[in-house]
């Protein structure tokens, strides 16, 4: 595992707005505070002092690595490496820890959902070893006409970037295995939408005959992306069905049968197809959002947005830190 030192300035800005309408300050979360991103594939956790990152550690230990009953004896030993002033301090966590799949299931909330709603849904125990720790709850939508929604984590990531951008409104992309497109209105989760589209682009790449063309450098799509991603993306716009999407993707075939593309874009070309259908079902033509995430995936997005005349700007790093602490101040506020 890696273990990083960072020093920043303090965020949460005096002009910031939480859900429910609260300046956002430092003077709202004082003192020492562990804040963990526990998901599927990863552990992230900072040590965060009067509002400010002071340390952060990084492991490969989702919960899919994670066996019954590991948990604790697991996050005692990933916290050892943070600073030895944090060991006993309060610890708060979001992401799929709290899945059925996680440590502790946290019953999810229904939209729509604010800070405070998730403040005062909270689970906490204490841990031997450990300081107290919380659990923020998912959240769900039900529509009575439609099919159920969730998430995990995203719903922090978005209220810690509403706080760092000032915000109380937005449409929040968040790519990933499960994006998600999830609009916020005067400090509230209103609705969302999943798509699987991180998980279908790595099935299809790597169990069925379309992966079998994608060779060189871009066949896991992970470079920068080329003109195969901008080919893709524009025969996303035109798509006019479900149907269509799935002619869409055997493109990433043809075009290598044909030799319309070469090898090393076909990939990109099938990354394109599916964020640029995302996109396309998420926000209206000329519409614009706010993109959560980092590296590669982000800039893939904002291109093919770009692209799709759509316009995403980028949240600030660490937003689920920001997230963490706004529930956090909202729950001791209450």
């Amino acid at each position: 595992m890696a273990v990083r030192f960072v020093f920043r300035l303090p965020w949460l800005a005096a002009r910031g707005v939480l859900a429910g309408g609260r300046e956002a300050t430092l003077r709202v979360m004082n003192g020492d505070l562990i804040c963990a991103d526990w998901g599927t594939t990863s552990f992230r956790a900072y040590a965060v002092r009067d509002g400010r990152i002071m340390a952060r550690v990084d492991a490969p230990r989702g919960i899919l690595t994670v066996a019954a009953g590991e948990h604790g004896p697991l996050l005692r030993n990933l916290l050892a490496d943070l600073p030895a002033a944090f060991g006993a301090q309060p610890i708060i966590m979001s992401g799929m820890i709290g899945s059925r799949q996680g440590w502790i299931e946290a019953p999810y909330l229904p939209a729509p959902a604010s800070t405070d709603d998730l403040a005062a849904r909270l689970l906490t125990w204490d841990e031997p070893g450990l300081g107290p720790i919380s659990l923020v709850p998912g959240v769900m939508q039900d529509p009575a006409d439609g099919i159920p929604d969730v998430m995990r984590g995203e719903e922090t990531q978005v209220f810690g970037a509403l706080a760092l951008m000032g915000l109380s409104d937005g449409v929040f992309i968040m790519p990933g295995t499960h994006s998600k497109c999830i609009v916020v209105e005067a400090g509230r989760i209103v609705r969302f939408a999943s798509f699987m589209t991180g998980e279908v682009f790595a099935a299809l790449r790597g169990h069925t005959i379309l992966g079998r063309l994608m060779t060189g450098e871009r066949a896991v799509a992970t470079a920068m992306p080329g003109d195969g991603f901008a080919q893709g993306v524009r025969a996303a716009r035109h798509l006019t069905s479900a149907g269509a999407l799935l002619n869409a993707i055997f493109g990433a075939r043809t075009l290598g049968l044909f030799e319309r593309l070469p090898a090393s874009e076909l990939a990109d070309y099938l990354s394109g197809v599916l964020i640029g259908a995302e996109l396309c079902a998420a926000l209206p033509e000329g519409g614009s959002g706010i993109v959560v995430g980092s590296g590669e995936l982000v800039q893939r997005y904002s291109e093919a947005a770009r692209l799709l005349g759509r316009a995403l700007t980028p949240a600030p790093p660490d937003s689920v830190v920001a997230g963490q602490v706004a529930i956090l101040s909202a729950r001791r506020m209450s």
